[in-house]
């Protein structure tokens, strides 16, 4: 989605260039947030089987997934500013209609279906491996992910620790319990788990069963030599808090149904990473309803300087709205929750608005000079930048999932981090892309059809070389690698110049070859 030629009314000639290349720079992150997820134990389809705590994959996902789509949220509402004041609220609407929604209708009916059919064949081989024997010393969280009790047996005879311990310090047999699967946690506590070990809240795998309302769970661990929490003996939902969490168990392991949360029976069960061409529509749509209304307010009542000073709103509502992640700090996370279904998760939805709506107000909001504010927002990145991942990111992830994890310090350094990572990168790109580089350009406009593209692939790429005996770094590089080059060469030569690159990204115009140097192309 390119609106390089959307300038502002000050500056007819102006294009920020800096700035179309950071959004392209989101987008292409994740193609590596999304490869990364194979390496570590996580909810991902793909368990490569080197997959394991260490080696810096849960760190990389958690710094990428932690600033990356607040920044693209932030950069495109700067750009739908942009669009707006240039040619009207009608054309805005129409432009976004072609270039967001158009494409998610192609995506639902292509991309979705593709990726729930790569996401149903990697489980499935997935699970034929560990049922044949296929383990890695070391893994014991995949056979409890995929609900296969012989795979625990098959895990531990390779050397794998029944009692590993996952960042939240839960061990395997609080995920059964949280899973719901009886017959893991019986082949769990046969195996030698503990029953007694406590996760990062101070939960027990009996505690955790109750929660969830897993009473199947929480016999088996009775019945292994847990402490019965019942009252007197009697029924399990005689505890006050039994099922407290199941509603949560249910929103995060909810699967793909003919129901989503609206209550609307629709064959969009979810968007797969095309949720946030859904966000767009809805930001979009209220930014068409308030802009106006509060563009005009604000001209009869407040100076620029005033209008300019409200952005700092923006940033204790990050952190209400930060605080809400997690289902409040039931369970400790990373960064913004994600919401796929057709009903967006509303702190979800507004956490992402809050940096759309500064974005928004950013265009056109000009310093006590007379500059473009957005230009001065990164101006201090050499000690932001390395500052906020050298020092806000640690303490972040230590508070969040640390031995003595601190609720409040969590959140307040999550939405430290987001902010940092924002300003540092724009005032790096102001630096270093703040011209037209055409090698630039042309990957920005790549990056839109390479990220809807991209995560089908992922996993068929994942799946593939799971097997193969090398170590995981060199694996996650060749998927990055493998992926976005196949991507590029489809982009140049099935995209770039046909009718979808103009949906994507307007029309282009081929090269003239006969010029000593590429001619600069326009939207």
């Amino acid at each position: 989605m390119t609106d390089l030629d959307m300038t502002p009314p000050r500056s007819p000639a102006r294009r920020w260039h800096d700035l179309d290349a950071l959004r392209g720079f989101a987008m292409l992150l994740g193609i590596g947030l999304h490869a990364s997820l194979a390496f570590f134990p996580s909810f991902w389809p793909v368990q490569d089987r080197g997959a394991g705590d260490g080696g810096g994959f849960d760190w990389f996902l958690y710094a990428v997934h932690g600033f990356r789509m607040p920044l693209f949220f932030l950069l495109s509402g700067f750009f739908t500013a942009m669009l707006w004041r240039r040619r009207g609220l009608g054309a805005l609407v129409w432009h976004r209609a072609r270039r967001v929604a158009l494409p998610l209708l192609v995506g639902l009916a292509t991309i979705v279906p593709a990726m729930d059919w790569v996401s149903e064949r990697a489980v499935e081989r997935g699970i034929d491996d560990w049922a044949t024997g296929f383990t890695e010393a070391g893994d014991v969280w995949t056979p409890v992910w995929l609900g296969r009790a012989d795979g625990v047996s098959l895990a531990v005879g390779a050397g794998a620790d029944v009692d590993a311990r996952g960042d939240d310090k839960g061990t395997p047999l609080h995920l059964a319990a949280f899973l719901d699967l009886p017959d893991v946690a019986f082949a769990l506590l046969d195996a030698g788990a503990d029953h007694g070990l406590r996760n990062v809240h101070g939960s027990t795998p009996l505690e955790v069963a109750v929660w969830v309302g897993s009473d199947g769970v929480a016999d088996v661990l009775v019945a292994g030599g847990a402490a019965d929490l019942r009252p007197g003996g009697g029924a399990w939902t005689d505890i006050e808090w039994h099922g407290d969490g199941s509603e949560f168990r249910r929103e995060i392991l909810r699967p793909p149904e003919g129901e989503n949360a609206s209550g609307l029976d629709s064959w969009i069960d979810q968007f797969h990473h095309l949720w946030f061409l859904w966000f767009l529509c809805w930001l979009v749509a209220g930014f068409a309803l308030i802009a106006p209304l509060a563009d005009g307010l604000g001209n009869g009542i407040a100076s620029a300087k005033v209008r300019r000073r409200l952005l700092w709103i923006a940033f204790p509502l990050t952190l209400v709205l930060q605080a809400r992640m997690g289902d409040s700090g039931a369970y400790a996370t990373f960064g913004p929750d994600t919401s796929t279904g057709l009903l967006p998760a509303t702190h979800v939805l507004l956490y992402y608005a809050v940096f759309f709506g500064y974005g928004a107000a950013a265009f056109g909001a000009r310093t006590d000079d007379d500059e473009p504010l957005i230009d001065r927002l990164g101006q201090h990145w050499r000690i932001v930048l390395p500052t906020t991942v050298v020092v806000v990111f640690p303490l972040a992830i230590g508070a969040t999932f640390g031995d003595e994890p601190t609720r409040w310090g969590s959140v307040a350094l999550q939405a430290l981090y987001v902010w940092g990572m924002t300003f540092g990168l724009m005032g790096l790109f102001r630096r270093i892309l703040s011209g037209e580089r055409y090698w630039v350009r042309y990957l920005s406009d790549a990056s839109y059809w390479m990220y809807l593209l991209h995560l089908p692939l992922v996993i068929l790429a994942q799946d593939w070389i799971r097997d193969w005996d090398i170590p995981r770094v060199p694996k996650f590089l060749a998927i990055c690698w493998g992926v976005s080059g196949l991507l590029l060469l489809t982009y140049r030569y099935l995209v770039r110049y046909t009718p979808i690159g103009t949906l994507l990204n307007g029309s282009r115009s081929r090269p003239d070859r006969t010029s000593p140097s590429p001619v600069p192309l326009t939207t």
